[in-house]
Order: structure tokens, then sequence, then C-alpha cells
């Protein structure tokens, strides 16, 4: 039982799986009658945050990244900001035929409802087909940060898009498999990066590939172990501005961007361990150091150089009563392009993360949480204009929650 226990592990430890661990739980509403065989579950949850910057970039729970210090006029000033506009409302479908889907949404363009999901799955003996929007499958939570944009590592701008995605569940009697391949579009959310003078995605000819292995393994500690391997492959065209006094650029360029990420979560009591590790090459969207990312790519000399990523995140939550869990979280990304950065410089970003989720009642949750950002030597990435080799700053967050 031992050996087939550690074999089991050891497999999964190569193909891994990690729920979703930062994501809200979202309780399911009564049913809505509509025509048919067709049931209906309304859904969703109000969200109201109080986020405080202190010398951070963008609005408060909107960035990751600290400001420099030569910033003027709001170098190390604080900011304020409330908001309600993740709050969500969604409705999911079940027919008799093996049909399910959902459609959801919340009010993040200023108050206006935002399409966040909409898909079909049609659920067949062993295997299921969905077809429309839904999360990326590279999209795994892999952070305990209760803010609405996660640690600079493993901020995704990719999140939910358009795709086709096919997959299985294997039962191995003490532990269980679940697989899934999708194609997706999301190659200019990966690798094109907003008011970039360097890097522009000039075309997507083909879907980008993504597959993705779940395991949970029964340890008899508590709730099963869960490892995960994902990866992508990105293929796209970009135009492409010299950075340098001669002036050459590049005109529809064929480029393959990939990532691949793993992490393990193991509870054992009131305690639960987390880690995941995400390397890129040519997609810095997927670690995202907002707005502050090195560019993908870039032209040096009419060559075309790639800029590729090391993440890695460790996080322990200590649940001692029921209704009370503390958390704790540190979170690191290094960009790496000796062609295009000054001196083969590789700029970082550290964040800290402690936080206590409080639940108030069956349907409410209160979370406290403090986030310290650290980035150093992006001083030497062309195009940013920051001239300072580490900079700082601090988030604090109380965000209340009430799902139905």
């Amino acid at each position: 039982m031992k050996k087939r226990l550690i074999s089991l592990v050891a497999a999964a430890a190569l193909v891994g799986g990690v729920a979703v661990a930062g994501a809200p739980q979202v309780a399911k509403a009564g049913t809505v009658t509509v025509k048919g065989d067709t049931q209906a579950t309304l859904y969703g949850f109000v969200w109201g945050v109080y986020s405080w910057d202190n010398q951070m970039a963008g609005n408060p729970d909107e960035a990751n990244m600290p400001i420099p210090d030569h910033s003027t006029p709001i170098y190390n000033k604080v900011q304020f900001q409330t908001d309600s506009w993740v709050t969500r409302l969604g409705f999911a479908f079940k027919s008799g035929e093996g049909v399910s889907g959902r459609i959801e949404g919340d009010f993040f363009e200023e108050g206006k409802f935002r399409l966040r999901r909409a898909y079909v799955q049609h659920n067949f003996d062993n295997f299921y087909v969905l077809i429309g929007q839904e999360w990326c499958l590279e999209e795994m939570f892999p952070s305990i940060s209760a803010s609405f944009t996660p640690p600079a590592g493993f901020d995704e701008l990719i999140l939910r898009i358009p795709q086709v995605r096919v997959g299985t569940k294997i039962d191995l009697g003490t532990a269980n498999l679940d697989l899934a391949l999708a194609f997706e579009n999301e190659g200019r959310r990966a690798v094109s990066l907003l008011n970039s003078p360097y890097d522009t995605v000039d075309r997507v000819t083909i879907p980008a590939v993504a597959g993705r292995v779940i395991a949970h393994i029964d340890t008899n500690f508590g709730s099963p172990m869960e490892f995960y391997a994902l990866g992508s492959v990105i293929p796209v065209y970009l135009d492409l501005q010299d950075i340098t006094p001669a002036g050459k650029n590049i005109t529809d360029d064929s480029e393959t961007s990939y990532m691949f990420q793993t992490g393990i979560k193991v509870p054992v009591s009131m305690f639960t361990l987390g880690a995941n590790y995400q390397y890129t090459d040519g997609a810095v969207w997927f670690p995202g150091a907002f707005p502050t990312t090195p560019e993908s790519y870039y032209d040096v000399n009419g060559s075309v150089e790639d800029t590729t990523t090391n993440s890695f995140n460790v996080s322990l939550r200590v649940t001692p009563i029921p209704c009370v869990t503390v958390g704790g979280e540190y979170d690191y990304v290094q960009y790496k392009n000796d062609d295009a950065f000054t001196n083969q410089d590789k700029p970082k970003v550290q964040t800290y993360v402690a936080n206590v989720e409080i639940k108030t009642t069956k349907h409410t949750i209160l979370t406290l949480e403090w986030r310290h950002a650290y980035a150093q030597d992006f001083d030497a990435v062309p195009g940013l204009g920051i001239t300072d080799d580490s900079f700082s700053g601090d988030q604090y967050y109380a965000r209340y929650i009430y799902l139905f």
C-alpha cells in the first residue's frame, strides 16, 4: 500500500494539481423557473472593498507594483479607494441531456454590467467538451491574497477567454486525475503589453494550445493533497520597434511564446501549505508586474530578443477555529533579457502578504490584508522610464463579501 501511494505521489508531482485557493467561493442560491427541462440556478455575491495604498502605482486594488522614488507628484503618498464593482451575478444551467452551461457577469466597467463567463458544456460518459468563454486553463488561483490584483509573479491578465476545451477524470483508487486540453484565444493578452511602443501583437493566426493535469491524492491527514502541472504554447506575429539609435524595425515577425507552471497544496489538520512555480518565455503577462512589466520581446539591432521569467510563491494558512483563518505568503518574480536589459540586470519583485479571514455569518466573510511590494533593478529595462534601482510600497485591504 505504501509503495503504491509513493508511486502515485511521484507521478502526481510531475503532473500535479492545486484547487482554487484564492478565488471567492460561490454559494448556490435557489432554482429559477425556465421553459422545458432545463434547470437554472441563480448565484453570486456582493463585494465591498476598502483599500489603502502607500507609494503604489495605479488605483488601490488595481496594481501590484510600487511607485519609483523619482516619480512626481505622487511619490510617497497614500491613496484610498472603496468600490463594489467586483459584485457578481450568474446563472448556472443544466438539462436532462447531459448539457450544462453558465452565464455570469459583474460591474467592473464603471458600474456597467460586464460579461465574465458564458459557455455550454456537453457531458459524455467519461469526458466533456466545453465551448465558450471560461477561465483560461492556466488560471489556478495560486495566491491566497484577497486583493482583486494578485501579487506580481502570478497576476495573469488572461483570466477568462473564449475557448474550446475537452477534459476527463481518471479514478486511481487512492488518487484521481483531472485532465484537460484547450484551444484558447489568449495570444494578445499573454504577449502584448498595454501602452507599449516596443512590443505589439500584429496578428494571431491560430489559437494557443494549453494542457493541464490535476492530481488529488488521499493522505489520511484531512483533505486530499493536490498537485498540478500545466503549460501553454502561444504563437503570435509581432511588430517591433528597435530600442537602439539605429532605429531599425521588425514587422510581422513570427514568434512562439510559452509558459509552464506547477504547484502543490497540502492540508494537514488546521494547516494548509501551498507552493507554486512558473516559467515563461515571451509571455510576460502571466507573472504580470502591473503596470511596469518589461516587454515580452525586444528588437535589438534587428534581432528579436525574448524576455523570460521565473516566479514562485509559498503560503501557509492556519484555521485555529472554524470561522477564522490566518494566512501568510511570499511571492517572487524575476525577469531576464541579457540582450535588452542594461548590464544584464535581472529586475525582480518580492511581495509579502499577511491576512485574516473571518466568517462573520453563514453567508458573509470579512478579510483584512496587508501586502508589501519591493522592486529592484527595473531601471535596467528600456522604455519604462525608471531611474531608481530599488523602491517599495504597501497595500492594506478590508473586504466584505455576502455570498448567495
